[in-house]
């Protein structure tokens, strides 16, 4: 669509109608405005806002219909857009008239509040925030999306919204001297005109935050729910707010029964609403089973046995539904547990009282078999009962992945039966295999025996499980093994590669680039180049030249703001553009001066100077492989100077802290911690290190041998997180750096340390939810790879076909045809780290039994 406003351009994409102003001046970023409307509004506040736009020079946006912004203000895509209808970027020095003007013309209308913002006057609905004008995207040091703004000091910003206002170091915010700017009440202040006083956060969400807070006249401890206006409103205008007031009149309804929350007090303040209620306790099934591991068939604690919290499930649920209560929403995060271990169930927003309810859902849990039409029953709730459970076994959501909800619900069961294996636990398998039946009666038949059956089942005798990694795997097969012969592989790896091609010339094409909300990163951890990389093994395969070629022409066209990185920054880049044949890999600084803190360069291997160096010795191979001797000198020379940062202590490693929930062996693991520094000094001496780089390798791979097995140890503790088996901070990537030790050193007490370090992956690896490279399932397999042909032992064979299995059973397709998610697990997506392309990596060296793994020199 083109359309003309005072001379300028306009155009539509699925989302947005576009104004661009010929008189702006090139902007990478600054200060700009956001308009929050309603749905049922938006062409009001368009066509008032439109002619004073077109007074100022600036450039605009907003969304293309009302039911585009319905979306937008649901809060499915991210707490940071809610209310964003109108996004205005001003002319330098603009901002404030603009805003003024805007103020007067919208004062008393009502929008849902943008948090990512601030208000420039608490009566109309515009706000203001510091923020990227341009997309320039690029994988952050952590895999997250950044919109990357650079500041005067050339220092890295992620201008990307969030849940909260934030603004980079040099900007100045243009509104701060007006009276009363930023005199927003702390929320440890209360709520209810101070009755409430908070003490900690429980959940900070789009449709409103939820706090612990201490009722100063009673003394009690109680939960602060909060509904945020105008979020989530449908077309009868019903928002969340009428889901708080559901979830009160269904408390009303439940007062005294056992396992649910009590309904104090309700109140409003501004437009936003607040339900207060009695604390259930300080941690949900989630966090319950992400710290303290899976509940098991047998456990010397009752309440830790899947049939013991079943037992306590299936009671809450007899009492709600005895009152005429239908639950809608039973999930992990809505079972709060208390101090004794006894089970709660909390969140009723959209819960069916008599048969009538808001409607909403969650993907996996309720969703299946959400009634589009006629009244909720019993049996929905066993749906999510059975979704539930399984989750307690093994730590995993249920499979969204496939468009058909049969075929997720299958792949579900069989992750089940991986984690759950042999006969011990056949009795809670076919339980959850009936509640999360299809059929209704099913269900129905499945509660009842669990009724019946849950208690005795609880109280049997047997001893607990050793959380122990097995010695061999062909003894601890899954179900309904796959057999993976060279068929089989090669079917995966053409229906994988076809997808990674149509993927890549989707990146490549210009019209659909242009019309792209976010625009394709380019580096190689989540970017076209890592997308790049993989595919260049597989140019026999039809189209995938042309594709590669035309993702080459499209990579080395853009203009980043990157890193010089390996798999977040240029370096990645280069590889990529030089083994396609589309650059010299010459044209951008090669060593990092500071890290994104603005203090001294990353040593790691995602962002940092031990990427770098292993980035540069595969370019030098690469340049001498061409016969181009000069090029491989200068790229090695960068090597060199990496090892000399790393020496001096001119670079260091800043990684997260490993005690906190899911970070695992993280200063130690090969993304951010010791093995990749260690992994870069060990290839650098090998290739053309000096008299020094010898030893400081010896040392670094010893001192990674020495702590290797107290992380062996800690992964197999009940307790231990999953991402202890993750290639970027687990026993994955460290086990991957000790084989290639063992072969540079000639150490086989380092090959039989990976030996170990593979088998508690393997042991981790059925409640892995990921089949991506990063903190997945793929990473595992390779690992399993490496060590298969260092040893020549079928063990690893056969463990890396064990974990193919795994990955197939967390996936929607076919076995053949297969449909992998991404770290979303909603959809596929073709990047290394995160979807298809790092998938595609694992099933290509296992079909090909070897190959060359992205980053590794072997």
């Amino acid at each position: 669509m083109t359309e003309s406003i005072a001379g300028r351009s306009g155009w539509s994409d699925d989302t947005w109608s576009y104004l661009n102003d010929p008189r702006m001046p090139a902007m990478d970023h600054g200060w700009k405005l956001h308009i929050s409307a309603r749905p049922g509004e938006l062409d009001t506040v368009t066509g008032l806002v439109l002619p004073v736009l077109a007074r100022h020079v600036c450039h605009a946006k907003w969304a293309r219909s009302p039911e585009t912004l319905r979306e937008i203000n649901s809060g499915a895509a991210s707490a940071g857009v809610v209310g964003k209808a109108i996004t205005v970027y001003p002319a330098p020095g603009a901002v404030v008239a603009l805003a003024d003007e805007l103020v007067a013309l919208l004062r008393d209308r009502e929008g849902p509040a943008i948090v990512s913002d601030r208000r420039v006057d608490p009566h109309a609905p515009v706000y203001y925030r510091y923020g990227p004008f341009t997309g320039d995207y690029r994988t952050g040091r952590s895999g997250r999306l950044e919109s990357v703004m650079v500041g005067p000091d050339g220092r890295a910003f992620d201008g990307l919204a969030g849940g909260s206002y934030r603004c980079p170091p040099w900007a100045e915010d243009p509104f701060a001297n007006r009276p009363g700017h930023g005199a927003r009440p702390p929320a440890s202040a209360g709520f209810g005109g101070g009755r409430y006083r908070v003490t900690g956060g429980i959940a900070r969400k789009p449709h409103g935050n939820v706090y612990r807070a201490v009722d100063r006249d009673t003394g009690l401890a109680v939960v602060v729910k909060q509904a945020r206006a105008f979020v989530s409103e449908d077309e009868s205008g019903a928002d969340t707010r009428d889901r708080l007031r559901n979830e009160r009149t269904v408390l009303a309804a439940l007062d005294s029964v056992p396992g649910v929350p009590r309904a104090l007090d309700y109140f409003r303040h501004r437009s936003d609403e607040y339900l207060v209620m009695t604390s259930c306790g300080d941690r949900d099934l989630r966090r319950e089973v992400q710290e303290n591991g899976p509940y098991r068939g047998h456990e010397a604690r009752p309440a830790r046995t899947l049939a013991g919290l079943a037992a306590q499930l299936i009671r809450v649920l007899n009492g709600i539904h005895r009152r005429g209560v239908v639950v809608r929403d039973l999930k992990p995060d809505n079972v709060v547990l208390d101090a004794a271990g006894r089970c709660h169930v909390i969140d009723y927003g959209i819960s069916a009282l008599n048969g009538s309810s808001p409607d909403g859902s969650t993907p996996g849990y309720s969703d299946p078999v959400r009634r589009r039409t006629g009244t909720a029953e019993p049996a929905d709730d066993y749906y999510a009962l059975g979704a539930t459970l399984c989750f307690a076994a093994t730590g995993m959501d249920p499979v969204i992945v496939d468009t058909d909800t049969a075929v997720n619900r299958d792949r579900t069961l069989a992750g089940l039966a991986w984690a759950l294996p042999g006969e011990e636990h056949h009795w809670i398998r076919s339980v959850i295999a009936e509640l999360t039946s299809l059929d209704p009666a099913v269900r129905t038949a499945g509660a009842d025996r669990l009724r019946a059956g849950a208690a005795r089942t609880a109280a049997a005798p047997g001893a607990a499980e050793a959380p122990v990694a097995p010695k061999a795997f062909r003894s601890s097969r899954g179900p309904d093994r796959i057999r993976f012969d060279g068929g089989l592989l090669d079917e995966i790896v053409a229906h994988t590669t076809a997808f990674c091609v149509d993927e890549a010339n989707r990146i490549a094409d210009p019209e659909l680039a242009a019309r792209a909300a976010v625009p394709t990163p380019i580096d190689v951890y989540g970017g076209s180049s890592g997308l790049g990389l993989e595919l260049l093994h597989h140019l026999h395969r039809r189209g995938v030249r042309e594709a590669v070629d035309a993702l080459a022409q499209w990579t080395a066209r853009q203009s980043r703001a990157l890193s010089p990185g390996f798999y977040s920054g240029r370096t990645g880049v280069e590889l990529f553009l030089a083994r396609a044949g589309a650059g010299t890999g010459e044209q951008h600084p090669a060593l990092p001066t500071r890290g994104p803190d603005g203090g001294p360069p990353e040593a790691d291997q995602i962002e940092g100077v031990a990427g770098i160096g292993i980035g540069r010795l595969l370019l030098a191979r690469h340049a001498a492989a061409v016969g181009d001797g000069p090029l491989a000198d200068r790229h090695l020379a960068v090597a060199a100077a990496c090892d000399r940062m790393l020496a001096s202590g001119a670079a260091r490693l800043t990684p997260g802290g490993a005690d906190r929930i899911g970070n695992a062996a993280l200063r130690q693991g090969l993304a951010h911690g010791d093995a990749g520094v260690a992994y870069f000094l060990l290839e650098h001496a090998g290739t053309s290190g000096g008299p020094a780089a010898g030893p400081r390798a010896e040392r670094a791979c010893a001192d990674l041998a020495a702590l290797t097995p107290g992380i062996i140890a800690a992964a197999t503790r009940p307790g231990a997180t999953r991402r202890y088996g993750s290639w970027c901070r687990g026993l994955a990537g460290i086990g991957a750096v000790l084989v290639r030790a063992a072969d540079r050193l000639g150490e086989p007490e380092y090959l039989a340390l990976a030996q170990e370090a593979a088998r508690t992956c393997a042991a981790l690896a059925p409640r892995m939810p990921l089949v991506t490279q990063c903190c997945g399932l793929s990473g595992v397999g390779e690992l399993m790879v490496d060590v298969a042909r260092a040893s020549g032992s079928e063990e690893f064979w056969d463990a890396a076909e064990t974990v193919a299995a795994i990955i197939l059973s967390r996936s929607g397709g076919t076995a053949s045809r297969p449909v992998f998610p991404d770290t979303g697990l909603t959809r596929p997506s073709a990047t290394w780290a995160g979807g298809s392309a790092g998938v595609l990596a694992f099933f290509r060296r296992l079909h090909d039994r070897g190959g060359e793994r992205l980053g590794l020199l072997g």
